[in-house]
């Protein structure tokens, strides 16, 4: 009993008798001083109302600054306006005559139009060109249009390049036309549909009369010889009056001028007539159940009209000429139509038709070219046109119509 509570003491007291063995405070090493209590960092002070009430007017300020901006971009973009249209063909035409000359199998690339138009309130830029692989690039259209103030737009003034204001046809656009070519009296008195000059346009009576008239050179954009320039000083005043009430269209066109040339016969350049007149109508029907009818019409009777002759384009000066053409479109259905085409040039008036010492029909007899197509929308962008041309050229005595048919397929792209 007396080991055990030796034992307790022993360990009972061995935990002080180590305490007091450890050395003096004043021999251990100092401490690190004791950190100074900080003050916590005071919550940032809120804003005032009227601070917050001016960073709120600074940031609408801003954002009204960032839609100015956009809306200054955005109503020059409505102001531009991009379009074109490509049309690819393959074309097939018969051999002349049993010899097998003449004709031929192609693929082609007829039109490549690229078009821009910028209009404001008073004024319009128009440029289009067209990019195809045997011409290259050229200026079709290139017109400085202003609009007199006031107006609405209904009086305006263009200088430049641009269309003849002449007839209904040479007017069109091609990418709109149902035949792929124009008739044989359009690009005998109008080739390429274009010349440079001045136009004054009106429109009255809400938009039923319109009437166009200009000075322009008069030789168009080829003039062979004078190329970009006119061949003399003398200028053509063209002009239309039209009528639009919906159903029925049409107008009178007048064409007074002279082209400045030699006629074989001719010792010195003299200066030929070169007038037309044209009378054109549009009759618009919605009788049938299955589609809409449209009925088209043109006359054209004048002097000085061109010839191609190759490559180039020969004017025929002083030559009488005259022709029409007759056009019915049926639609059927909202995606296909069926067009027939008759149109009729006599190169020149009053001449009787003729055949030649080796039997074929004379250069200047006249021809009638039926025409009928088949067209198929795909969309509003894409369309299809399989095509059927039947020339017909007057051929008296034993002389025989050459074989000159022409098939075209042709697919139009267009934005």
């Amino acid at each position: 009993m007396r080991n055990t509570l030796l034992a307790i003491l022993t360990l009972t007291a061995a935990p002080a008798l180590a305490q007091q063995a450890e050395p003096p405070a004043s021999d251990a090493p100092p401490d690190a001083p004791a950190a100074e209590s900080q003050p916590a960092p005071a919550a940032p002070e809120e804003p005032s109302l009227d601070e917050r009430m001016t960073n709120a007017e600074g940031k609408v300020t801003s954002l009204e600054e960032q839609n100015a901006e956009t809306q200054t971009v955005l109503s020059a973009l409505t102001k531009l306006k991009l379009s074109g249209y490509v049309q690819a063909r393959y074309q097939y035409q018969e051999s002349l005559d049993d010899t097998g000359a003449g004709g031929f199998s192609r693929f082609t690339v007829r039109r490549g139009r690229l078009k821009t138009t910028y209009t404001t309130d008073w004024a319009q830029m128009m440029l289009q060109i067209d990019a195809v692989p045997d011409t290259g690039v050229t200026v079709r259209d290139a017109e400085a249009t202003f609009y007199v103030p006031g107006m609405k737009k209904k009086l305006s003034l263009t200088l430049g390049q641009m269309k003849w204001p002449f007839g209904f046809e040479a007017v069109q656009s091609s990418s709109d036309r149902e035949i792929p070519e124009r008739t044989r009296v359009v690009r005998a008195f109008l080739p390429d549909e274009r010349d440079r000059g001045a136009k004054f346009s009106g429109e009255f009576l809400k938009g039923r009369m319109t009437i166009d008239v200009g000075v322009f050179d008069g030789d168009g954009l080829f003039n062979q010889g004078f190329i970009g320039s006119d061949n003399d000083k003398e200028k053509d005043i063209i002009g239309r009056a039209g009528f639009d009430l919906k159903w029925l269209s049409g107008g009178i066109s007048g064409w007074y001028g002279h082209s400045l040339g030699r006629r074989p016969t001719d010792t010195y350049r003299v200066a030929y007539d070169r007038n037309r007149v044209a009378l054109d109508a549009q009759l618009y029907l919605d009788v049938l159940p299955f589609g809409g009818t449209s009925i088209k019409a043109e006359y054209i009777k004048g002097n000085s009209y061109w010839r191609s002759s190759g490559g180039t384009k020969v004017e025929q000066l002083g030559v009488p000429a005259s022709g029409w053409y007759g056009l019915v479109v049926q639609n059927v259905s909202l995606t296909n139509a069926v067009a027939v085409r008759y149109d009729y040039f006599d190169p020149e008036n009053g001449q009787p038709n003729l055949e030649t010492a080796d039997g074929k029909p004379g250069s200047n007899n006249a021809v009638g070219t039926l025409a009928v197509a088949l067209l198929h929308h795909f969309s509003e962008n894409l369309k299809a046109t399989l095509a059927y041309e039947l020339p017909m050229t007057a051929a008296p005595g034993a002389a025989e119509d050459p074989h000159d048919n022409l098939l075209t397929f042709q697919l139009q792209a267009r934005y």
